[in-house]
């Protein structure tokens, strides 16, 4: 293998038990392992998170289909959008489709009238993010449409917080949880009382026990990453700084190492020039793989548990770098996410380093690198 991802399945464990401590023993956990388990490998992640989670959420249905494939049991909920066509599918192996659209109503009711099951719906209702999701204001007449469709269960109602992760003030939050409620009163009124309510995602099950209602979805957190600095701050502030431990080490190994003379170049664009002799390793890795271009001249691994610096420009399937100080053979084993030794390289240091958010390193990780889970 050019690179591969470890999985700590304990540590995965582990995270998802904390949350369990962390929250009522009544509320349920759905633990979301949508894009790939957020890139740590849906098929290596979901029979563990199965053994812990009450729910899996997904977002699209192939996402939910692998999960079955796989002999997983417990309840799905597609989170994201399924085309009409594929309807009839969901509904056949049960799986829980968010529900915004009056179109896909009909659809899914047409397809359990079809096969003789009920089409089981979440609502996700718009509070205040201004993604998918039923306004408010909108609500009853949209209510009033389901209630003439046969074979319509709506099993769940949810939202999603827009301004939770990125700031210590819970108004928005706050305001969010005001209309949500006002929209599950519309519904009551309505004649539908959903036996799933939920609204809280990771940082919404660390900071605010009040909105969990009767779930609550872990995402991120699973994967022992915090969704932000100001999350792990409010969580400290509160005395609910869980214990959670990064479950993801992304390796590779040295494909070639090289002496460098001073003044030489390394890389496309002449970028990084040797100040002196170096001693370098070529890594078979590159943007191709999810090792974000940003990284160059700016990234670090560790090799012998020392860290060595990326130099040059990292290419579609290559990236160099600098082990003068630190020494390395031919298929020494490099990592780029993760523990070595006493060392380690968080996904949150990338994110830094790259400007974005450690989700969308994780996430872009490339799917066709073997995931392997260690016990």
């Amino acid at each position: 293998m050019l690179s591969w991802i470890e999985i700590d399945a304990q540590r995965l464990r582990n995270n998802i038990d904390a949350f369990r401590t962390s929250i009522a023993a009544s509320t349920a956990l759905m633990v979301v392992v949508k894009a790939n388990a957020y890139g740590h490998g849906l098929e290596t992640v979901a029979p563990i998170a199965a053994e812990r989670a009450d729910w899996l959420g997904v977002n699209c249905l192939d996402e939910a289909v692998t999960i079955t494939r796989l002999g997983i049991r417990k309840p799905v909920v597609i989170l994201g959008h399924t085309p009409l066509d594929q309807l009839e599918n969901a509904v056949r192996n049960s799986y829980r489709q968010v529900l915004y659209r009056l179109d896909v109503a009909q659809a899914l009711s047409q397809a359990g009238d079809k096969l003789g099951l009920a089409a089981k719906v979440h609502l996700k209702i718009e509070t205040g993010t201004n993604r998918q999701g039923i306004p408010v204001s909108q609500l009853a007449s949209f209510i009033n449409e389901l209630k003439k469709l046969p074979a319509m269960e709506i099993e769940g109602a949810y939202t999603h917080f827009a301004n939770i992760e990125d700031t210590l003030d819970p108004s928005f939050a706050q305001s969010q949880v005001h209309k949500f409620r006002e929209a599950l009163g519309i519904m009551e009124r309505g004649g539908i009382r959903p036996a799933q309510v939920h609204a809280s995602a990771t940082a919404g099950a660390l900071l605010y026990a009040e909105m969990d209602f009767s779930m609550v979805r872990l995402g991120i957190g699973t994967y022992g990453i915090w969704p932000s600095r100001e999350t792990q701050i409010a969580a400290r502030e509160r005395g609910r700084l869980l214990s959670l431990a990064p479950v993801l080490t992304w390796k590779t190994r040295v494909a070639q190492v090289k002496d460098v003379n001073a003044g030489d170049y390394v890389g496309y664009g002449l970028t990084y020039r040797a100040s002196r002799p170096m001693k370098l390793v070529v890594l078979p890795i590159g943007y191709y793989d999810g090792y974000d271009r940003k990284l160059s001249n700016s990234g670090r691994a560790l090799i012998h548990g020392q860290l060595a610096s990326v130099v040059g420009r990292i290419a579609m399937n290559m990236t160099m770098l600098d082990v003068t100080d630190v020494g390395a053979d031919l298929d020494d084993e490099v990592v780029l996410v993760g523990r070595q030794g006493n060392a380690e390289i968080r996904v949150e240091e990338l994110a830094e380093k790259i400007g974005t958010i450690p989700y969308e390193v994780v996430a872009r990780i490339n799917p066709l690198i073997p995931r392997v889970a260690v016990p």
